[in-house]
């Protein structure tokens, strides 16, 4: 397998000077280039096969913005770092649109190697070219209209509280995967990753919420298409449920809040499936209807790769918690799920298949292929509770 090609791009010629020297090692597992502008940039990826490029947002003639959002149209398969050493709200939110993660500058020793490090991983995983372009190409998940509606109302109110936007926030799957992107960047230089809505809200402030959801940036526009309109809003529903029924199995845990945002994003990649290859996931789901088996059973004999493992390289791709990742990646695979106590992964698995088991109308131990898997549900000692916890979602309907 031929090594990853990773191109730098930066107008101060002792940063590049910098990186080839801090990065000599790394040759032996990546292809290493480095130039001095957008231009140039632009005319060796004409030529070649470029997998990763890391650029500088401030330079002059071509910003990074500008760049990436080239990169972005052009070959949506390649993953897009920026790099920046100014907090600038507006470079930084015109870049958020076309750029996976941000690195500041000056970087903390190994942030860089471990950003690349990790995309490599995620890219070598799903090992599927045209996932890899589609996945590529999303800067936004699809919306819910009157969530961004009732986001841009609050904001507008001067007396609106933290409280009060998080809730709204944590209504839509896009807006929560987005904001949670853009806190976990490098470009806001927190000490350590945040996994929840509220802190991120919290920590980013009213006004770049104000101007992400001004900007669209994080919405997209209301599809004219009414049955994709129908999907969307089904799919919403069931995130919401499925990340109340993980806070509800992962009640009086550290980590709940974390259980919240796995389910609210387990299946992120059926978003993005429904929005830039609905042919795939029709495909898929009349293979399912016609063998008799579960949605993901089908795309991975149709692909060799499903909407979970979608989901989770998107959310890599975009620097969200490892622990969210995995969790997302696997939720329909507990034989991946490692031991015997009840951890992020195993809970999102149940809430999804829980969630599943009400939406079909059958017992909460019914042999249903989206079900919670009995194996996993018997290793960890949590049968006779599954009766309660779907109880719960036949409570609130």
């Amino acid at each position: 397998m031929a090594k990853p090609f990773v191109l730098f791009v930066d107008d101060e010629p002792h940063v590049l000077d910098g990186l080839r020297t801090r990065l000599y090692r790394q040759r032996r597992q990546w292809d290493l280039m480095f130039v001095s502008s957008g231009r140039d940039a632009l005319e060796l990826m004409a030529g070649r096969t470029v997998d990763i490029i890391v650029s500088d947002l401030r330079m002059p003639e071509m910003d990074g913005a500008t760049l990436l959002s080239q990169v972005c149209q052009r070959w949506p398969r390649v993953t897009r770092i920026a790099m920046s050493g100014q907090a600038d709200d507006s470079l930084a939110l015109r870049a958020a649109g076309v750029s996976h993660q941000f690195i500041a500058k000056p970087s903390e020793p190994g942030v860089i190697e471990d950003a690349i490090t990790r995309v490599c991983e995620l890219r070598e995983a799903m090992n599927n070219e045209a996932v890899l372009s589609v996945v590529g190409r999303i800067d936004r998940l699809p919306p819910v209209p009157a969530v961004y509606t009732k986001l841009v109302e609050a904001l507008a109110d001067d007396a609106v509280t933290s409280v009060q936007v998080c809730a709204i926030v944590k209504q839509d799957v896009a807006m929560s995967a987005k904001v949670l992107q853009m806190v976990n960047s490098a470009f806001f230089r927190l000490s350590r990753s945040i996994s929840t809505v509220d802190e991120a809200v919290v920590y980013l402030g009213f006004n770049t919420i104000r101007h992400l959801s001004l900007a669209a940036e994080l919405f997209g526009r209301e599809s004219s298409d009414e049955s994709l309109r129908g999907a969307l809003a089904a799919q919403q529903d069931h995130a919401l449920r499925t990340a109340a029924m993980a806070a509800t199995i992962s009640h009086g845990e550290s980590w709940r809040d974390d259980a919240f945002v796995a389910g609210l994003l387990h299946d992120v990649g059926k978003l993005v499936l429904l929005t830039e290859l609905p042919q795939h996931l029709a495909a898929a789901r009349d293979e399912a209807e016609r063998g008799g088996c579960s949605l993901h059973a089908a795309e991975r004999t149709l692909y060799g790769v499903t909407h979970a493992e979608i989901g989770g390289y998107l959310l890599g791709l975009w620097g969200l918690p490892e622990l969210v990742v995995e969790a997302v990646t696997c939720h329909h695979s507990p034989d991946r799920i490692d031991g015997d106590v009840l951890g992020l992964p195993a809970v999102t698995h149940i809430a999804n298949g829980l969630v599943g088991v009400a939406s079909s109308g059958a017992g909460a131990t019914g042999p249903l292929p989206d079900g919670p898997d009995s194996t996993l549900v018997a290793r960890l000692g949590l049968a006779e509770r599954l009766p309660a916890w779907l109880a719960t979602l036949d409570a609130s309907g």
